[in-house]
């Protein structure tokens, strides 16, 4: 005999009451491989998601990568591609850290600040070079009638006529944008055969604005 409830049978509880048990066991099966799928997935491409990121390098810019400076040129395309990104990190790798000397192309003029003018002058002018350029682009460093000669100590010396091309926001100022002369850079290479910049010379070209120009502006904050 069969007995019916509200006009359903026994029989068909038993049956979707079986139903359900079924399913929920398949589901409880498949639950380990799940769990084991979001682990391979978070072990394969989601460890950076708990992963302490480096905080940005302020000096970082941007620009070309900074290429191992082997030869004396490299450092001089090195120089270019700081310029050109305004990378503060880049360009004083250029340089050597321990006697950098630069001479000026009029030493008369602002002649409070070249006595005392090193390394750490650099970086305080190339700063305030790159904070005066912030979302402004176009600058390049152009060089023509390049020549290399090989100097005492194992040094080579390139003299270039430059066009130095900086798009900053003191223009309105009055302070150009573009600086011409010639550069003179003595270069020698370390212990570990990298070469850097030991001497700089700037020679004005006639009544342009020249680098020293450009330099002894923007060390003044």
């Amino acid at each position: 005999m069969v007995f019916c409830i509200t006009g359903i049978s026994l029989t068909a509880i038993s049956k979707i009451r079986k139903s359900i048990e079924q399913r929920n066991a398949g589901l409880l099966k498949k639950l380990p491989s799940i769990f084991t799928f979001l682990i391979l997935l978070i072990a394969a491409g989601g460890c950076d998601l708990f992963a302490t990121r480096e905080p940005e390098d302020p000096d970082a810019g941007s620009g070309p990568p900074f290429l191992q400076p082997d030869r004396a040129e490299i450092v001089v395309n090195n120089l270019r591609g700081a310029i050109q990104g305004m990378n503060t990190a880049n360009y004083m790798r250029c340089l050597d850290e321990e006697g950098f000397q630069f001479e000026p192309a009029a030493r008369d003029s602002d002649a409070d600040i070249w006595p005392g003018w090193n390394y750490d002058s650099e970086r305080v002018y190339f700063d305030n070079l790159r904070a005066a350029t912030q979302n402004l682009s176009g600058h390049q460093l152009q060089l023509s009638d390049e020549s290399t000669q090989e100097i005492p100590g194992g040094g080579n010396r390139i003299t270039a006529r430059y066009t130095l091309t900086v798009n900053h926001n003191r223009s309105t100022q009055g302070v150009p944008t573009i600086a011409r002369g010639t550069m003179i850079l003595d270069l020698f290479a370390g212990e570990d055969g990298l070469w850097s910049i030991h001497a700089w010379t700037d020679r004005a070209e006639g009544e342009s604005f020249s680098w020293s120009d450009m330099k002894s502006t923007f060390v003044r904050d």
